[in-house]
């Protein structure tokens, strides 16, 4: 899978209908979970027939939660990218990832990995799981390793940075739910600057010797 936007000189008259159902289906799938859900609902929520669900989807639930999945990561890449853009502290573009997450609809991460992709066929939990590695993973990888090469952070390994950095914004999207957005922020700032004392005491301990 590429994470390439399409360019479409034609307007596609199947689009519209299919994202909608793409919007419900997510929503669904990451607030209940790929197994609470069954096609009814999604059909139930769109005011449509499920049997209609089927002329965009026609192998069902399975391939309608990897079409959610994979439309998601592309979304967050596209977002971190810009984030993780340009000449700011990492402080500065990590908050700006957080942001972007806490406008966007809630993806439950842990959840995913430990229900959802379990209960697909291996080769669909493949696709999902590059997917998510493409898209939320390395970016965020290359971020500290530059950051590192900087000398903004210390010797920590990049990929744990990335796996944790992951996991902060998993709870934060929790935490978010139930906060105001000035609060949100505020909050997303606090913990990432406290994630961030960890690495920079590295860097200092890397600069003394």
């Amino acid at each position: 899978m590429t994470l390439d936007t399409a360019v479409h000189t034609h307007p596609d008259p199947i689009a519209e209908p299919r994202q909608r159902v793409l919007d419900a289906a997510e929503l669904l799938f990451m607030e209940r979970g790929y197994n609470a859900i069954a096609l009814r609902d999604i059909a139930d929520a769109l005011g449509m027939k499920q049997a209609s669900l089927y002329y965009h989807f026609p192998q069902g639930k399975e391939e309608l939660y990897v079409a959610v999945a994979e439309r998601a990561f592309a979304r967050h890449y596209a977002g971190m990218a810009a984030a993780l853009s340009g000449n700011a502290t990492l402080e500065v573009r990590l908050n700006r990832v957080a942001a972007w997450f806490g406008s966007q609809p809630r993806m439950c991460l842990m959840g995913m990995v430990h229900a959802d992709l379990p209960a697909l066929h291996p080769e669909q939990t493949r696709s999902v799981t590059q997917s998510a590695f493409l898209g939320l993973f390395r970016p965020l990888v290359e971020a500290f390793a530059n950051a590192q090469a900087q000398g903004e952070i210390g010797t920590a390994e990049p990929n744990m940075l990335a796996g944790a950095f992951l996991a902060l914004l998993d709870a934060l999207s929790i935490g978010m739910t139930m906060s105001h957005t000035p609060e949100r922020m505020t909050m997303a700032a606090e913990l990432i600057n406290l994630f961030l004392n960890g690495a920079r005491a590295g860097a200092a301990h890397t600069r003394e010797a």
